[in-house]
């Protein structure tokens, strides 16, 4: 969650003494972890500072939920702020971003291997080969790369804050989305990292505030920016030529935000509206403008992230509530029709197919 977004949520959190627990009846919640099946882990941020991150895990075929698998396994909480997830062989690192670590678990079992220190403030791990990664940092001016088999890391100065990361061929892009903590640095910026000698190679300029990124068919990329509430937009980008090739702005009070492609690489789909108000909208990339109506609407949930199966093209939202109860996952078929409801964790975000 964006850092704004984290103090809302605490201000709520205060407002509200005690937690109310929805029940979701449907589908049943299953009696151990099953992340070895064919499914979805979705990483619930939690309240900030409170310390009430969890592990969730969706199974598809047998339309059931796990919750708190970190916590079954390990019999210890995630941390504060359960921000991200990536899967890397064998093994599931858990970035969570308050508590400024790391933590390295077994895919299947959910069992703590390692736990990796000394960041700032996390956002995203993006697997980069030759045996490291890349870690965003929302609090730093750049990224951190990291040995993954050692565990040892070191940083890439860049002058920006760095948030989501996409990699084509030997190069990651990377979003500049906050300067909340670093004042002279842009908000409105892709930079270019050359993976091989982890240096900077380039910078883009886009709109303001570059929060999601995802590449389509064609190798663009595709970038939701929330604007600052003065320029939102939604942004295509040649990376062979670094250029801006395709930019729809929206309405000053929109605010665009996650984003998603579905296997084939020909639909984008991006959550836009007021604040707190967001609905899905679907669009080809080789479309000339911006969908008119939504694709799914969220009829007074409040949807928080999305994704998109790329095998059958079922689109998955979370619906954080009012920040403070359990949220819930919510699966639509293809055709944006809703076929499930899971009970997940408090303010469920960050998915990952198994």
């Amino acid at each position: 969650m964006k850092r704004k977004l984290l103090l809302l949520c605490f201000a709520i959190a205060i407002a509200f003494v005690s937690c109310s627990k929805k029940e979701s009846h449907h589908p049943s919640p299953a009696p151990t972890p099953t992340p070895a099946a064919k499914g979805l882990f979705i990483l619930n941020e939690g309240n900030y500072t409170y310390a009430n991150a969890s592990l969730s895990f969706y199974d598809i075929d047998a339309d059931t939920v796990s919750n708190n698998l970190f916590f079954k396994a390990n019999n210890a909480p995630i941390g504060d702020v359960g921000q991200s997830l990536t899967k890397i062989g064998d093994d599931l690192y858990i970035v969570v971003n308050n508590s400024k670590y790391i933590y390295k678990v077994d895919a299947q079992t959910i069992v703590y291997k390692a736990k990796i220190e000394g960041f700032t403030s996390p956002r995203y791990m993006l697997p980069v080969g030759n045996g490291k990664a890349y870690v965003s940092d929302l609090e730093s001016p750049g990224l951190w790369s990291l040995n993954l088999n050692t565990l040892e890391k070191s940083f890439i100065e860049t002058g920006n804050a760095t948030e989501a990361m996409v990699k084509i061929g030997n190069e990651v892009f990377v979003s500049n989305w906050s300067n909340y903590y670093l004042s002279e640095a842009s908000n409105n910026t892709i930079q270019v990292i050359d993976c091989e000698n982890d240096t900077l190679v380039a910078e883009i300029e886009i709109a303001p505030e570059p929060n999601a990124m995802v590449v389509d068919k064609n190798n663009h990329i595709w970038v939701s920016c929330s604007g600052a509430y003065v320029e939102p937009a939604i942004v295509c980008i040649d990376p062979v030529t670094r250029t801006v090739i395709h930019r729809f702005d929206l309405s000053a009070d929109s605010y665009p935000s996650g984003m998603a492609i579905d296997g084939t690489g020909e639909n984008v789909f991006f959550m836009n509206g007021g604040y707190g108000t967001l609905n899905v909208y679907k669009m080809s990339v080789d479309a000339a403008q911006l969908p008119d109506t939504p694709f799914i609407t969220a009829e007074g949930k409040l949807f928080y992230n999305l994704k998109v199966n790329p095998e059958n093209g079922d689109v998955y939202i979370t619906d954080a509530k009012d920040y403070v109860s359990n949220g819930d996952l919510l699966r639509y078929s293809a055709d944006g029709t809703l076929i499930a409801t899971a009970s997940l964790g408090i303010i469920p975000s960050y998915m990952l197919f198994n």
